[in-house]
């Protein structure tokens, strides 16, 4: 941005000093340090070697020269290499010194004789500039209001206020902001008249500002329809048809089409020629991306067992941005392949349909199960946090129950459901959540129809949120889940509620903290409660630690739940490849029982919540 300084103004009575040079350079030394008073400085940021030293620094301004002047080059090979070294650095000070209003300030590095020899900088700072008044030259017409916003945006510097350059380069950028805001799409300063006497050590600023044509956005243009249909790249539109152009609407644009997962690169333009009815129309560039993708992943526990997961997807498989996913896992306790197809965006942004398809077979200590379930939803964000959806499932087990064995043969049911879940979320890192909430709020009333018909109500709640802790490498975290159950308990054994293991309580056997018949068989629960705190340190780049700690149990009500709670402690170590980190956990309950192991350990992608 710097370059809007190369014009520059002087008048009689005053005198034309320096341009007000090191705006962009003030951006890479807002956090550094260094020793003044003649003394050497060894160590800069991040270890680097300060090789100078120095009299005559303004105080405060100690830390950014530092940062300015830390390098990690070798020693000067030569004199004249020394000498060209030390140059450098006076003027990088004098830059320095520039952009925080000490506009006639000089740098003068002393001779040189030997590479041996530390150079030496005498700075002579002199008096701080002050800025005396702002002013704007509006080329073209304005609307009134945006120029009242304009005029309130120039009292932000005040008179008497110290003539930095980041301060000067902000404001600028705020009135474009706000040109832009306005409808002003192609609004543009060419130049920032900056008038210093070195006399009276003031600065008179005036800022040019062209905002070019009022622009109201018309259609959206350029689309490959070969690839996505325009009906599709319609219902990704921000705007109506003349609505006034805002930096929002193209922002979010850009976001949507992101969101597909179809494009490689987005380019998104504003015509600089209106159509007939006076609309700016917005040209769409986009490179597609790879339509196939493929993926696996495997974890391990002492609790869950081993496991693979591994899935093949199809994108924009008719042209309307829709995908077709197939996926299975294989693991100890559980087997399944499923379907699913997803069509985005139907009649409006968001509102999307799922149908999915589906094998399973899970083998438990409370049960065994094998099953196939086909079911469809509509889901439908409300605003950029809440989604809602509502669907209906008809699945049919047989399932053989553990507590049940004794003669009884497996019992084939038919359930249908008509789940409804509301989700919000202000997590912008799902597989490692730095900050933000998540909620999550699913009913599913149903009918199960076997040897007896039977209705019923499940209710999930579960919410976790995520602090980082003073800016640090710390976040901490916590979730919490609640459930209910109202109906008969003859519904399939996966309807009800277990607790223990890697995706609950971690250090206790899967399932194991969960209701018993008198053979001390587990028969699953009514209610259920668990709550996972964690503090994350993410110690380096690719290393990190958490300290963490389970409660939770289910039980046939409430109050028995919160009796029979068991907790655990545990730690983990974290890998961070880049797409997310690896977790490895080691967990041990607290008042171990009889029976207990007292070591368990999780291993698997992504966060443990």
């Amino acid at each position: 941005m710097s370059q809007r300084y190369a014009r520059l103004s002087a008048s009689a009575g005053a005198t034309l000093l320096r341009p007000v040079a090191g705006v962009c350079l003030l951006g890479a030394l807002s956090a550094c340090s260094i020793i003044p008073g003649g003394k050497s400085i060894s160590a800069g940021t991040n270890g680097r070697q300060v090789p100078v030293v120095f009299d005559g620094l303004p105080q405060g301004l100690s830390g950014k020269a530092n940062s300015a002047l830390a390098t990690d080059d070798a020693p000067p090979r030569s004199v004249l290499e020394a000498r060209q070294r030390a140059g450098s650095a006076a003027d990088t000070l004098e830059e320095l010194l520039a952009s925080e209003g000490y506009l006639a300030a000089t740098v003068a590095p002393e001779m040189i004789e030997s590479v041996d020899m530390r150079p030496r900088l005498d700075v002579s700072a002199g008096e701080m500039f002050r800025v005396t008044t702002v002013q704007m030259t509006v080329t073209g017409d304005l609307d009134d209001t945006v120029r009242a916003d304009l005029e309130t945006a120039l009292k932000t510097i005040a008179p008497g206020a110290p003539a930095r350059t980041s301060d000067i380069e902000a404001l600028g950028d705020n009135l474009i902001s706000k040109l832009k805001a306005g409808g002003y799409a192609f609004a543009e300063s060419p130049a920032i008249d900056v008038l210093a006497s070195r006399q009276d050590k003031t600065v008179e600023l005036t800022y040019a500002l062209q905002p070019g044509a009022f622009v109201r956005l018309g259609d959206m243009v350029g689309a490959d329809p070969a690839f996505l249909d325009q009906k599709a790249i319609n219902a990704l539109q921000t705007w109506k048809r003349g609505d006034t152009y805002s930096p929002e609407k193209i922002d979010q644009l850009r976001t949507r089409l992101r969101s597909t997962g179809l494009y490689n690169a987005i380019g998104v333009e504003i015509s600089r020629t209106p159509d007939a009815d006076g609309f700016y129309p917005v040209t769409l560039t986009l490179a597609q991306g790879k339509l196939r993708s493929v993926g696996a992943g495997v974890t391990a526990s002492t609790t869950d067992g081993v496991g693979a997961d591994a899935f093949w997807e199809r994108r924009n498989v008719t042209g309307a941005g829709d995908t077709i996913r197939i996926q299975s896992e294989v693991a100890t306790i559980a087997r399944n392949l499923t379907a699913r197809y997803t069509r985005p965006n139907i009649g409006r942004f968001g509102r999307t349909f799922t149908a999915e398809a589906g094998v399973r077979d899970e083998e438990t200590d409370a049960y065994d199960l094998q099953g196939v379930k086909v079911g469809a939803s509509l889901s439908q964000p409300l605003n950029k946090n809440l989604t809602v959806s509502a669907g209906a499932t008809l699945d049919a087990t047989r399932i053989d129950e553990l507590s049940l064995r004794s003669g009884i043969d497996a019992r084939d049911q038919l359930t249908l459901s008509f789940p409804l879940t509301a989700i919000y979320s202000t997590v912008k890192q799902p597989l490692d959540p730095q900050a933000g909430n998540r909620a999550f709020v699913g009913v599913e009333p149903g009918v199960s129809v076997g040897d007896n018909t039977v209705g019923y109500t499940r209710i999930l709640l579960t919410g976790s949120t995520y602090h980082k802790i003073a800016d640090g490498p710390f976040v901490a975290a916590v979730r919490a889940e609640l459930g209910a159950f109202v109906g008969s308990n003859s519904v399939p054994a996966d309807r009800l509620f277990f607790a223990g293991g890697g995706g609950s309580v971690r250090g206790f056997e899967y399932q194991s903290l969960s209701p018993r018949d008198l053979n001390g068989d587990l028969i699953g629960g009514r209610s259920l409660f668990d709550l996972s705190t964690e503090l994350r340190w993410r110690r380096s780049a690719k290393h990190g630690y958490v300290l963490f700690v389970d409660t939770g149990a289910a039980a046939d009500s409430v109050d028995e739940t919160f009796s029979d709670l068991r907790s655990s402690i545990g730690v983990g170590f974290r890998y961070y490849p880049g797409f997310g980190p690896i977790r490895i956990d080691i967990a041990t309950p607290l008042d171990r029982r009889d029976g207990e192991d007292p070591v368990h350990f999780y291993i698997s992608i992504g966060q443990s919540f």
